[in-house]
C-alpha cells in the first residue's frame, strides 16, 4: 500500500496525497456500488424460484380484488412482490443474503450484507435535492433521510415517493438505496399518505406498523383515484438515454419513444441500469426500421450505452416480444 505522503507509483513526481489518491478512491467507489448494484440485481434476476412461485401469486390474487380496478395487472404484481419478499416470505431474502455473503471477497460488502437483512419500507415526501441523494421526510414520523438518486434528472420538491430501502454503504447516517425503483406520486397523492399516516397509533413500531399495512397502503391510494400514473426516475432515465443516443445519430423515431413508454408503464421491466433496456430499445428500433435506415452492429450499441451484449438482448427480446403483441 501507497504512503500518502509517498511519491505518486505514476512517476508524477508528487506525493501521492497530491496526485492519484483522490482517483484511486473514486475507482474503488465505483467498484463498490458496482457490486452493490449487482447483488441487487442478480435477486431480481434469480427469484422467486418455481417452488415459490405459487405462494407468490396466491398473495397477487389476495391483493387484486381491492386494486385491479385501478391499477394494472404489472403494477399489482411489482408492488406485490416486493412485499412477498420482504414481508411474506423474509425467508428468501435472507437466504440469498447467507448465500452471496459466502461468495463475497470484499470486506465492505461482507459487513454492508449483514445491513441489508431488514429492507425498510419508506413513505414520504420530497423535501431538497443534492447532487446524489434526495432529501425526504417520512410522512408517518417526519424524520428525514436520504436517498440515493438513481438519476442526475430533477425531482421536483414536493413530491410523494414510496420505497423499501437500503443503507447504501457509504457510511453516512441515514443514508441509503432503493431496493427497487423508486417510485414518485404527483402532490395531489398526499392526502392519501396523510390518511394513512394517521392510522398509526404509535403502540407498535413504525416498521411494524407498514409491515402490517404494506397492503392497506396501496388500497389507499386507489380510494383517492390512483390508477398507477406513478413517476419513475428509473423510466425517465430510460426515455432520456434513448433520446439522447438519436440526438447525437441525428435520428429522428418517435414511433419508438412511443412504443418504449407504454412498454415502461404497460411491463415496467426489472433492470438495475437504465442503459441496458434503452440500448435494447435501440436494437429493437433497428429491427423494425424505425432508425430511417441507420444501422449499428450490437457491439456498437453495446459500447454505446456501456452495457453487455447479454443485458442488451434480453430487453430488445422482450420488447419485440411487447411490440408482436401489439401488432
Amino acid at each position: 500500500m501507497v504512503g500518502r505522503n509517498e511519491p505518486c507509483p505514476c512517476g508524477s513526481g508528487k506525493k501521492y496525497k497530491k496526485c492519484c489518491e483522490g482517483t484511486q478512491q473514486q475507482t474503488i467507489k465505483k467498484v463498490f456500488l458496482e457490486e452493490i448494484e449487482h447483488v441487487l440485481q442478480t435477486f431480481y434476476n434469480s427469484y422467486p424460484e418455481r417452488k415459490d412461485i405459487k405462494d407468490y401469486f396466491e398473495l397477487v390474487q389476495q391483493w387484486k380484488p381491492s386494486l385491479e380496478q385501478n391499477l394494472q395487472r404489472e403494477l399489482i404484481e411489482a408492488v406485490a412482490l416486493d412485499d412477498f419478499f420482504f414481508h411474506q416470505r423474509h425467508d428468501i431474502w435472507l437466504g440469498y443474503l447467507k448465500k452471496v455473503s459466502k461468495k463475497v471477497i470484499r470486506p465492505a460488502l461482507k459487513e454492508l450484507l449483514k445491513q441489508w437483512e431488514t429492507p425498510k419500507m419508506f413513505i414520504g415526501q420530497v423535501e431538497a435535492l443534492e447532487s446524489q441523494y434526495f432529501k425526504a421526510s417520512c410522512t408517518i414520523t417526519n424524520s428525514d433521510l436520504y436517498i440515493r438518486r438513481e438519476s442526475n434528472k430533477p425531482i421536483p420538491e414536493g413530491m410523494q415517493v414510496f420505497a423499501f430501502l437500503l443503507p447504501d454503504g457509504s457510511g453516512e447516517k441515514d443514508h441509503y438505496l432503493a431496493v427497487s425503483t423508486l417510485i414518485f406520486f404527483p402532490n395531489q397523492y398526499k392526502q392519501a399518505f396523510d390518511a394513512f399516516a394517521k392510522e398509526y397509533d404509535g403502540k407498535i413500531e413504525v416498521d411494524k406498523f407498514l409491515q402490517n399495512n404494506h397492503y392497506n397502503f396501496w388500497v389507499k391510494l386507489v380510494e383517492t383515484g390512483y390508477n398507477g400514473e406513478e413517476y419513475s426516475s428509473f423510466e425517465i432515465e430510460v426515455i432520456e438515454q434513448t433520446k439522447q443516443f438519436l440526438l447525437d445519430k441525428n435520428i429522428e423515431a418517435d414511433r419508438l419513444i412511443e412504443i418504449l413508454e407504454d412498454y415502461l408503464v404497460e411491463k415496467k421491466p426489472k433492470a438495475r441500469k437504465a442503459s441496458a433496456i434503452a440500448a435494447g430499445a435501440i436494437r429493437f428500433a433497428q429491427e423494425r426500421n424505425l432508425l430511417l435506415n441507420q444501422s449499428f452492429t450490437i457491439k456498437e450499441i453495446a459500447e454505446s450505452f456501456g452495457v453487455s451484449s447479454s443485458s442488451l438482448n434480453k430487453y430488445y427480446q422482450e420488447l419485440l416480444e411487447y411490440d408482436n403483441v401489439l401488432v
